[in-house]
């Protein structure tokens, strides 16, 4: 029986990660998301007020912006640790602080043994990938787009961000060896690139594939927009914004003279 030790634990609570039961009426299962009515329940009574706008779609973007989360957790732990999370949607609840105002939910897992690597990492990394998409963000992302009529793309794209994010971030860090960062680089790439379709759950094409191209300026534009703006008081935009930027570069292409 393998488990996280304690230096893991404190490093994986940074993406959310919590290793307390909260009291029930405080913890969202995993399953409760694949629940229409429970799914509709936690809408109308938890988020509308938290995230200031009642609209189904936006409300099921900012959810899952928020549980994309989970992504950067687990794809830490298998890339820095070589410690692979139960992360099936069964074994997984939202722990909630009903005072954060922010609603930034944590992940308890019910069972927090973790599988190694053994003499096939290829093979145990698939796992890994596959438990964590396949069963468990794909069919997250497959109930709110139908409950809240959202597209499927806006919320992939909520997940591609952080997995970017988090590897991006990871390989700037310096004490990383040179072995780690290698380790760490193939797995970004085969997660993004090479990881087959049928790892997601989907026909044609890995999903976060599609979002992944270069930065302009250290910013990555999306390609949908997540709706965060209607959930500010302000109606600020994120700076990935795809018509923020648009915006910018018109104005831009206009002082130059184009």
């Amino acid at each position: 029986m393998v488990k996280l030790n304690e230096i893991e634990i404190a490093a994986l609570k940074k993406y959310r990660l919590s290793t307390e039961e909260a009291a029930p009426y405080e913890t969202i299962k995993g399953l409760d998301l694949l629940n229409d009515d429970l799914m509709k329940r936690i809408f109308d009574k938890k988020l509308q007020e938290k995230l200031n706008t009642d609209k189904q779609n936006v409300i099921g973007s900012m959810l899952v912006k928020r549980y994309a989360f989970i992504a950067a957790l687990v794809l830490y732990s298998m890339s820095v640790f070589d410690k692979g999370i139960n992360s099936s949607i069964e074994n997984v609840s939202l722990q909630t602080d009903e005072n954060d105002p922010l609603w930034l939910p944590s992940f308890n897992f019910g069972n927090l043994e973790v599988t190694t690597p053994g003499s096939d990492r290829a093979d145990w990394r698939a796992e890994v990938v596959q438990t964590l998409f396949l069963k468990n963000i794909t069919k997250v992302v497959s109930s709110i787009s139908s409950q809240t009529k959202i597209a499927k793309s806006v919320l992939w794209e909520n997940i591609a961000v952080y997995v970017f994010w988090m590897y991006e971030t990871l390989l700037k860090d310096e004490s990383l060896t040179n072995e780690q960062y290698s380790k760490v680089q193939e797995d970004f790439h085969y997660v993004v690139i090479d990881a087959p379709p049928s790892l997601f759950g989907t026909k044609s094409r890995n999903p976060l594939s599609q979002f992944y191209q270069p930065k302009q300026n250290d910013i990555r534009t999306r390609k949908t927009c997540c709706l965060f703006y209607v959930t500010s008081t302000n109606g600020d935009r994120c700076t990935t914004c795809p018509i923020e930027c648009s915006k910018t570069f018109i104005k831009e292409d206009a002082k130059n003279g184009s």
